[in-house]
């Protein structure tokens, strides 16, 4: 029996990636060339990369700051760009003035940072062994990050509870029971008891060809009265 061999997973180049989502982010940040054309763009994104290489970075970290530097000046030269546009706008140009000075102070401390953490780096590599410790440190970071991304838990879907619609609760007080009447002689009792209970003495008018019933329970009291329901015939 033959064992199939699993092809090996070609090794991820972190540097690669890394640098390719930071051009991809830089190229976002800077500002729109002066002329709309892909010639223009190219020419302004290599001007960038030209640039953030003059900073010297030699990792991720430092290509970072030196990618933070680059966007913040490019960004107070577009300022400065539009203050000469506006000039005749005092208002606007103080504004613009004021939003200048804060990525010219952007850009220095992006480089600052920058020229301390080379300067900390070129100190450890005059050690051999804290170099050699400082790339060991860089390769079982990454590769513990990337087997916790490789093996993060796949969110499990929440099956759907069917939810039964319940009849919405009135808060009125409940009404007094009172009995069902499913004859013709009932309701006329009813009305009958009404009757009587708003006029004293009111007397039901007599209707020739009918009979009268049996006596009913009076709802309104206690009292016996006569309902005119049945006709001549009936049982």
């Amino acid at each position: 029996m033959k064992t199939q061999t699993r092809p090996a997973t070609p090794p991820i180049d972190l540097t690669a990636q890394a640098y390719r989502h930071l051009m991809h982010t830089l190229i976002a940040l800077l500002p729109p060339p002066l002329e709309d054309t892909p010639e223009a763009a190219l020419t302004r994104n290599h001007a960038a990369i030209a640039r953030i290489a003059a900073l010297a970075p030699v990792n991720e970290s430092e290509a970072e700051l030196a990618a933070q530097c680059i966007a913040a000046r490019a960004q107070a030269e577009d300022l400065l760009r539009l203050i000469r546009l506006h000039d005749n706008d005092i208002n606007l140009v103080i504004r613009l003035n004021a939003q200048y000075a804060a990525m010219v102070r952007a850009s220095l401390a992006a480089h600052n940072r920058l020229l301390r953490e080379q300067q900390q780096r070129r100190k450890r590599e005059a050690t051999s062994s804290a170099a050699d410790q400082d790339e060991w440190t860089r390769h079982i970071a990454a590769q513990s990050m990337l087997g916790a991304l490789e093996t993060a838990p796949k969110l499990l879907e929440v099956p759907k509870q069917e939810t039964k619609s319940q009849p919405q609760k009135t808060e009125t007080p409940k009404r007094r029971q009172e009995p069902d009447y499913h004859t013709i002689a009932s309701v006329n009792a009813r009305i009958d008891a009404a009757m009587r209970a708003a006029v004293p003495g009111w007397q039901p008018p007599a209707i020739p060809g009918l009979r009268k019933a049996p006596p009913l329970p009076n709802p309104a009291g206690g009292e016996l009265i006569q309902a005119n329901a049945q006709r001549p015939g009936q049982p």
